[in-house]
This record gives C-alpha cells, sequence and structure tokens, in this order.
C-alpha cells in the first residue's frame, strides 16, 4: 500500500508540471540568446547561459543543464556498453579508472566555447544508445590553462586533512597536454552500541564502540591529443595509491551493566595499493564517408587488506581471529568501430570488442583460540575470462522528430576458475537493442525503449572473504555464478519550462534471469557429508523488478521576482524500485537482496549573482536495505544525510566555500533463526546503531 501511495504522488506530481500553463512555453521563441534551440529538441549553451552561476569547471557548468544528469554508467559488460553520456571535443574519454565527473572538473569553464545538448535516440555515434548526450566544445587556444581546488575537511574529535586537485593543459595547434594530480583524505569518527539478544529480545549483552576510520588516495595522469595526418590519436594514463584504515574499540557489559570484556578491531585495506591505467585511441576515415576508430586498454593493480579483531574477557584467555587478502585484477580490452554515412536517413556502426579479464586471489584466516590456519573454500583461485563481442546498429531518422536506433551485441566468452575451485564455461548471449525518440515539441521529448542487457561479474565474488564488524561473517567464494540476464521495458517522458526548469519521469518494467543475490555455500568431506554452510553470491533464477524516477528542477523567479529578488532554485529526484523473487530458503517470494524500496535527494540553493553568492542545502534518505542470509535477515536503515554550504565566487583567488555535512549513521538489526529463516523461530537478534560526527569543510577552486 505504502509502494502504490508513492507511485501515484509521483505520477501526480508529473502530470501537475506537465501541464504549467503559459508560462511553461515561455522559451519556444527562446527569449534567452545564450540558448539555441531547434525543432528537433537539439540545444546549445553559451558560457553566457552559466554565468549567473559562477562555474569554475566544465562540471559546473554540465550540472546546470536542465533535464539533464550525468550517467554514471551501469557496470555491465565490456567498454562499449559502459558508454556514458558526456563527450568531450566530441570524444569519449578512453578510461575506465576516472569517471566522467572527475575528468570534467580538470576543464576550466572558462576553456569552454560553448555545450551541446541533443536529445534524441542515436545522438553520437560514441555512444550508443543513449538518448540524451552532452558534447563540452573547447576553445581552441594555445594557452596554458588549468584549474585548482585545495579543501581542508575537520572533525571535532580527528584535526585536519588536506586533499588537492589540480590540472594543467597546454594546446598547441592541434595538440594538446594535459597533467592532473589529485588527492583526497578523508577521516570519521563513529560510535555507538550494538546489543545482543535473544529470540525474546531480552538483553543479554551490550557492547560500545568508539572509533576512527578514513581514507587516503593520490593519483597522477597525463593526456595527449593530436592530430597525424588527418587521424586523431589520444593516449592517456593513470598511476594510482590507495590506503585505508579502520580501528575500532569497544566495551562488553552484561544486562545488569557489568563490565565483561574488551574488543579491539582493526580493518585495513587497501594497504598502499598500486594501480596503473593505459589507454587510447585513433580515428581515421579510410573510405570516403566512413569513419574508424580503434581502442585499446589496459589496467592492472593490487588490491590488498587485513583485518583483526581480538576479544579479552574476563577469565576468559584472549582470542585472535586475522585475515589477510591479496588480489591482483587485469583487464586489457580493444574494440574496432566503424560508421558508415551517405546513406540517406540511416546511419550504419559496426565493429566488435575483444576482452581479457583475470582475478588472482589469495586469503587466509588464522584463529589463536583454534591455533591454526582456517580453511575457507575458494581462498585461493584465479579467474580468466576472454570475450569477443562483435555488434551492429543502425540509427533511422523517420523525420525531424522521430528517430529510432536498434542493434545487437553478440557476445561469446569463456570462463575459467582454477585454484581452490575449478570450473570452466562458455557462455553465448544475444544482446539486442530498440530505443525510439520523438521530438514532441523543442521543450519536450518522448523515449521508449526495449533491451537485453548481461550484468558485469564482479570477479571478486568467486573468492572467499571475512567480514570481521559483522560477527565473523564469511562470503564465500562460489564458483556456480553466472551473469545475470535482464530483458528491460522503458519509457521516459522530459519536459522543458520557465527557461532552466525541467520534469522527467521515467518508469521501466524488468524480466531477470538467473538472479543474483545471497545463496548458501555448501562445503563437504570427501564422503559427501556438510562440514559447513556459508553466504555467498549466487543465482536464484527468475525474479521481476519495477522503477519509476522523478526528477524535477524548479527555478522560482516567477514566484520571488516580484517581491524583489530571484536566483532560487529546488531540485528534487525520488526513485521507486519494486522487486520480487522466490527465496531459496523459505520458497515465499520477498523482495531481492540490498535493493532498497526508495530514495529521495532534495537540493535548495539560491544564487546572489551580484554579489557572488552562493548558498543552500541539500538532504538525501532512504528506505531500509534487507539482505536475506540462510539463517539471518539483516535490516540496515541509514540515516538523512544533510549538508548546508555558501560559496563566494568574487574572491580574487577563485571561489571558496565553506560547508557542514551531517554524516547519516544507521541502524543495522539481525535477526538471527534457528537452523536457516525457514524454521521461522529467532535465536538471536542483534541491534547495531552507528553515529557520525558532522564534518565541517573548507575549499578554494579557481582557474587560470
Amino acid at each position: 500500500m505504502f509502494g502504490l501511495k508513492i507511485r501515484r504522488a509521483l505520477l501526480a506530481t508529473a502530470a501537475a508540471l506537465l501541464s504549467v500553463p503559459g508560462v511553461a512555453h515561455a522559451n519556444v521563441d527562446n527569449p534567452n540568446p545564450d540558448l539555441s534551440v531547434n525543432p528537433t529538441g537539439n540545444r546549445k549553451f553559451d558560457p553566457e547561459f552559466f554565468a549567473t552561476y559562477a562555474p569554475v569547471t566544465a562540471l559546473d557548468m554540465v550540472r546546470r543543464i536542465p533535464g539533464f544528469s550525468i550517467d554514471q554508467r551501469e557496470g555491465r559488460r565490456g567498454f562499449g556498453e559502459n558508454a556514458g553520456n558526456v563527450l568531450i571535443d566530441g570524444d569519449r574519454p578512453s578510461t575506465k579508472s576516472d569517471d566522467i565527473a572527475t575528468i570534467l572538473s580538470r576543464i576550466a569553464a572558462s576553456q569552454v566555447a560553448f555545450i551541446l545538448l541533443s536529445e534524441q535516440a542515436g545522438a553520437d555515434t560514441e555512444t550508443q544508445g543513449k538518448g540524451q548526450v552532452v558534447n563540452i566544445v573547447r576553445k581552441p587556444t594555445a594557452k596554458v590553462n588549468g584549474t585548482y581546488e585545495a579543501t581542508i575537511v575537520a572533525g571535532t574529535r580527528y584535526g585536519f586533512q588536506p586533499s588537492l586537485n589540480t590540472s594543467v593543459t597546454l594546446r598547441r595547434g592541434d595538440t594538446s597536454y594535459e597533467v592532473n594530480f589529485s588527492s583526497h583524505s578523508e577521516r570519521l569518527r563513529g560510535f555507538g552500541p550494538e546489543d545482543f539478544k535473544t529470540g525474546s529480545a531480552a538483553l543479554v549483552e551490550r557492547r560500545l564502540y568508539s572509533g576512527n576510520g578514513g581514507n587516503d588516495e593520490a593519483a597522477l595522469g597525463g593526456a595527449i591529443k593530436t592530430r597525424i595526418r588527418g587521424a586523431k590519436l589520444n593516449l592517456n594514463g593513470q598511476v594510482r595509491w590507495d590506503d585505508k584504515f579502520d580501528i575500532r574499540y569497544a566495551d562488553y557489559s552484561n544486562a545488569a551493566g557489568e563490565r565483561t570484556g574488551k574488543e579491539l578491531l582493526r580493518r585495513d585495506g587497501p594497504i598502499g595499493d598500486l594501480s596503473y591505467e593505459l589507454g587510447g585511441d585513433i580515428e581515421f576515415s579510410a573510405f570516403p564517408k566512413t569513419n574508424t576508430k580503434i581502442v585499446a586498454l589496459y589496467r592492472t593493480g593490487d588490491e590488498s587488506s587485513f583485518s583483526s579483531i581480538e576479544t579479552a574477557r574476563i577469565s576468559q584467555p584472549v582470542s585472535l581471529f586475522e585475515t589477510r587478502s591479496q588480489n591482483t585484477p587485469t583487464e586489457a580490452v580493444i574494440r574496432l568501430q566503424n560508421d558508415l554515412g551517405g546513406l540517406g536517413r540511416h546511419a550504419v556502426q559496426f565493429g566488435a570488442e575483444m576482452a581479457y579479464n583475470r582475478l588472482d586471489a589469495r586469503f587466509i584466516v588464522t584463529n589463536s583460540v583454534a591455533g591454526a590456519v582456517t580453511n575457507f573454500p575458494a581462498s585461493n583461485v584465479l579467474v580468466q575470462e576472454t570475450r569477443f563481442e562483435p555488434f551492429f546498429s543502425d540509427v533511422w531518422a523517420l523525420g525531424p522528430a522521430w528517430k529510432i536506433e536498434a542493434g545487437a551485441i553478440v557476445e561469446l566468452s569463456k570462463l575459467t576458475l582454477s585454484g581452490d575451485s575449478t570450473a570452466e564455461r562458455s557462455f553465448n548471449f544475444i544482446k539486442p537493442r530498440a530505443i525510439a525518440t520523438w521530438t514532441i515539441s523543442p521543450q519536450t521529448t518522448l523515449e521508449l525503449r526495449a533491451e537485453r542487457q548481461v550484468a558485469q561479474l564482479n570477479f571478486n565474488e568467486f573468492a572467499t572473504s571475512v567480514d570481521v564488524t559483522v560477527g565473523n561473517q564469511v562470503d564465500a567464494g562460489n564458483a556456480d555464478l553466472v551473469p545475470e540476464k535482464t530483458t528491460t521495458l522503458s519509457a521516459l517522458i522530459r519536459h522543458k519550462f520557465l527557461d532552466r526548469g525541467s520534469v522527467q519521469f521515467s518508469g521501466d518494467y524488468q524480466l531477470v534471469s538467473d538472479t543474483q543475490d545471497l545463496v548458501p555455500i555448501t562445503v563437504r568431506d570427501a564422503g559427501g557429508n556438510i562440514t559447513a554452510q556459508f553466504d555467498g553470491t549466487g543465482n536464484i533464477g527468475k525474479s521481476t523488478k519495477w522503477n519509476g524516477e522523478l526528477e524535477v528542477t524548479l527555478p522560482l523567479d516567477w514566484l520571488t521576482k516580484p517581491i524583489g529578488f530571484a536566483g532560487i532554485e529546488v531540485r528534487y529526484v525520488g526513485h521507486y524500485h519494486g522487486s520480487r523473487v522466490t527465496d531459496p530458503v523459505t520458497g515465499l517470494d520477498r523482495r531481492v537482496s540490498r535493493r532498497p524500496l526508495w530514495h529521495q535527494d532534495l537540493d535548495i540553493r539560491h544564487d546572489i549573482g551580484g554579489l557572488g553568492i552562493v548558498y543552500g542545502a541539500s538532504f538525501r534518505v532512504q528506505d531500509a536495505n534487507y539482505d536475506y542470509f540462510f539463517n539471518e535477515k539483516r535490516r540496515q536503515q541509514e540515516g538523512t544525510r544533510a549538508t548546508i554550504f555558501m560559496e563566494y565566487s568574487k574572491f580574487k583567488l577563485g571561489t571558496i566555500r565553506f560547508q557542514v555535512t551531517d554524516m547519516a549513521g544507521f541502524q543495522r538489526d539481525r535477526f538471527i533463526y534457528v537452523g536457516t529463516r525457514a524454521s521461522g523461530t529467532l535465536e538471536q537478534i542483534v541491534n547495531r546503531e552507528r553515529r557520525l560526527d558532522p564534518l565541517l569543510q573548507l575549499s578554494l577552486s579557481g582557474k587560470f
């Protein structure tokens, strides 16, 4: 009933905004000279359009485009299928380590000539499958330019942590050189109780935790873009260093409040790990009305971790439980893409992608009480995958308003496991896709989509790990894991109004096979007897999922200008996620694990352009998250994350920003059953609460 009310509310809000009268179509005649609109819905944004926001980087500009959100990719298989919806000078960056937001933050706003927004199927050959794409076009200049951002983050109990991000670009004719450096450091202070109770909720023991955690990272990268005899050549590389730690202390007491022991928990990882990436592409025209692009990518690195939990109970020996892991992932991709033009209303793309993925995982557990190394399933495994994917697509322009993109990818792959787990499997998938867009008016676009997707396998799910923070819970490696397949039908309608306002509503329905969820992993001896049972990621059959999203950007000048002030804007994003699957333990229907029913974001800002001042607040809240283990049901409810900020952009050195973030704590409830969840009889209840200190942040960002 609650879900039905949410869906009705979202639909009612969307209908109300779509029916905004008169003024909602004020930009039909384009009263804003800095915004060019044509009948197909394509738009050109000049720098003057963003002047009121005082942007420092291209990222600041893209975030202010009405009705546009950066696609953070969806973890699909391959390089081509993970294309985002942002281009830079018409090119997609040949990288998977850097997200597009980070790349945009390195481009100075003063170097942006204009931004093109396309809202039709097949908007660009670089972003097949996207119905909305922006292209950031930079100015041709020979000057050295760059961006910088220096930040200090502080908390009430752990001091100051600095961060620095900077990039320098030099353009000489058709050649540009870029060097970038980024660092980030963060510390958190957490505290709160964990109560252990009987199945009837009687308190047995309380553990009062407090501790510090944090992470440090730094990256150095570079890129070269040039032309060689008419061919465009792009090269990029990056080396990254990561380090992370978590230290917690706990005092134990019984139901009477008497002290019974103490605990020291340490968790580190990554531990000074290095990772590398090299990428590049070359684009040329070998024949008239054709364009060929070859993309190559290689990345590798180390992923190490260490954790320990030391427990000292009164009148009992001290116990020590330790885990260590060392993983080395490697990925190599090469992609050949051909685009054919001059075919009337058709634009054809075809090619192939080849990939090699590898994970070498090593894991060990020691227990001082047992006095020996503990063996778990799939502790040491080598996972290797080779994949070949030919693809074809056709963009058909039925007219100025209608476009259809149809295509398919054929996947031929082989997966092998060796070490503690052995397996060899071959996969053959056909992944068709069809997208249709109708530009109803320059303000309104309808997008319809049908496609079949195959999820990217997380190779870490083939190897075992242990979480010492949740009772030494084992996540067992599963050699039988296969990719999840999804057939999706979706619709989206987007409407622009009030020059800078927009409303977008989308919904989809998914039919899923080989659903990935938690499954029991059983360990047997040579005689076939069960020696242990753990949880791990596996496939639990078919499921259905349905999603709804409402995104509204509402400028309030129409309301506030008559009373003397302007520049207030409200942005709301609401998501609803329904699902249904048959539980492998109980045989009953339930939601898919780790899928909150809803989450919502609200941002409010006031730009006082004449004074160079911006202030505002943002809030994020979501429904509880559920996990279904073979003998446990776990519920985790995140708190509301709130941020308030103020910026001043007329400072001589750049834009100065101060913000306070009230970090979201959580409430975690574990319901542990006798035997399995199918028994329906509770054996133990564990309630954990964590609260976090607020963070204070002062940053200075600028361009040169």
